[in-house]
């Protein structure tokens, strides 16, 4: 402010009768003044940063966070409605059923009538199977490697054990079981020691359990290559990626998700190499992801935007409650309509030409938007409007492009487990260790994709691996 500038609640008479060095002093006092009040709004911004208005994950969120809006009422009662169809446990047919206990009614209440067990039935069974595990018990196979001496030419000759024996004290079953209890289900190396002596009565040491889940993590190498080989050939990924450490060093855990396979790989760098080594150098398909600046590697036919980081981002300038945060409002104001028009195509209600038509407002209305806040004198307003002006037509790319969506929401979801897994153990402890995370995390989640049983294929993988065999395919069509 200039010494011309007449401050704000000081009449005109009275500034001219002030000293030229009070003029100076006030004036430095009020930029001061200005200067700290934007500072105390962007920190007391920062306070109010939520999972809500920025890319936080809700586990992050501190008691003072506002609640999730509650839902509409739609005026019925919480809990099954009045008529709908029974969810019950479809019983197994006969053959299938171990014991049967067959339960005859001895005397009528009434007349005290005795029942015999030979009058014939006159309604059908009723029928209820209860489920039970049998005893878990090792089964233990010894093998002795017996050395006798040669009647020819008096040598000592030992036996030596079968192609398939297991290389170690634990069989391919147990061996797998270790391999999903520590991967899938992350229990730590001493709580799977002790389930498995208190489940199975199996002894075992700490460093059984490392050796088992080193074997497994071999063994789903071809299983494992083979998902990220079908990933890089879907013309369609959702890709995210977030925090990883590797021997106390920061790393990245990143994911791709097709229809079909889900490839996870930890990489000490977010930069283009990691994206390129996930997706192939090649690559030439439609990446679904966030704004970060690795993603710029693409072009922009190549991308689409997720729509929800969008909103989490104008959420944030909404509640910073700066004087230019009605132009966040009006930009979500239209993201409602938006989400409309892709569910009715999701519905079948339209087809993609009329995704397209119905978009074209809100496409016209959000750009006259975003170029106005990008001539806005807020700096951040300024900065998403200029981001987004870059990466216009990204944004767009799901009404084209059949197969995609509005938001990531499939990758995020996909990152779920390995956040679960970073927030448990803190990372891996070497190279190694990240691999075993990083198979488990893709043939756990290509496992669910295909309906397959996880610790059916981990086990068929183990025995593949020690008899020198393929294991077999995680694809039906393969």
């Amino acid at each position: 402010m200039d010494e011309d500038d007449i401050p704000p609640l000081v009449s005109a008479a009275d500034w001219a009768r002030t000293p030229p060095d009070v003029k100076q002093a006030f004036l430095s006092l009020v930029d001061l003044v200005r200067d700290l009040s934007a500072r105390v709004r962007e920190l007391e911004a920062q306070l109010k940063q939520t999972s809500r208005n920025t890319s936080k994950p809700p586990s992050s969120d501190p008691p003072s966070a506002p609640p999730t809006p509650p839902r509409v009422p739609r005026g019925r009662p919480k809990g099954a409605q009045p008529g709908h169809p029974a969810q019950q446990r479809p019983l197994l047919p006969p053959d299938q059923v171990d014991e049967m206990v067959v339960c005859h009614p001895r005397q009528w209440p009434d007349c005290l009538t005795a029942l015999t067990p030979k009058l014939p039935d006159v309604l059908p069974a009723s029928r209820r199977q209860v489920l039970d595990l049998p005893p878990l018990v090792a089964h233990v196979t010894e093998y002795q490697c017996r050395t006798v001496s040669c009647p020819t030419c008096q040598q000592l000759v030992c036996g030596v054990l079968p192609s398939d024996a297991p290389p170690g004290a634990c069989g391919p079953r147990l061996t797998a079981l270790i391999g999903l209890l520590h991967g899938r289900y992350r229990l730590s190396t001493r709580e799977t020691v002790a389930f498995l002596h208190e489940v199975a009565g199996v002894e075992l040491s700490l460093g059984s359990v490392i050796s088992s889940c080193t074997r497994v993590r071999d063994a789903l190498q071809p299983l494992d290559a083979a998902i990220q080989t079908r990933v890089q050939a879907h013309p369609v990924l959702w890709v995210d990626e977030t925090s990883w450490r590797e021997q106390q060093q920061r790393g990245w855990v990143w994911v791709a998700v097709s229809p079909e396979a889900t490839c996870f790989r930890i990489d000490p760098s977010r930069g283009q190499q990691a994206l390129w080594q996930l997706l192939g150098a090649d690559y030439s398909g439609v990446v679904h992801s966030d704004r970060a600046s690795v993603y710029q590697a693409l072009p922009a036919r190549q991308r689409q935007l997720c729509w929800a980081h969008v909103i989490r981002n104008l959420q944030g300038l909404v509640d910073q409650q700066h004087a230019e945060s009605i132009w966040a409002q009006r930009m979500l104001n239209w993201t409602p309509t938006l989400f409309l028009a892709w569910r009715a195509y999701q519905s079948g209600v339209f087809d993609q030409i009329a995704l397209q038509q119905a978009l074209m407002p809100v496409r016209l209305a959000l750009h006259e938007l975003v170029r106005q806040g990008a001539a806005s004198d807020w700096t951040k307003l300024q900065a998403i409007s200029q981001d987004l002006l870059r990466h216009w037509d990204a944004l767009w790319t799901f009404s084209r492009i059949a197969g995609l969506e509005p938001t990531n929401n499939l990758a995020e979801r996909a990152l779920r487990p390995a956040v679960l897994w970073r927030k448990s153990c803190y990372g891996t402890q070497s190279a190694l260790g990240s691999r075993f995370v990083e198979r488990m995390l893709s043939v756990r989640a290509t496992c669910a994709q295909q309906g397959r049983n996880l610790f059916a294929l981990l086990t068929d993988a183990v025995r593949a691996a020690w008899s020198g065999q393929p294991a077999s395919s995680l694809f039906c069509n393969a």
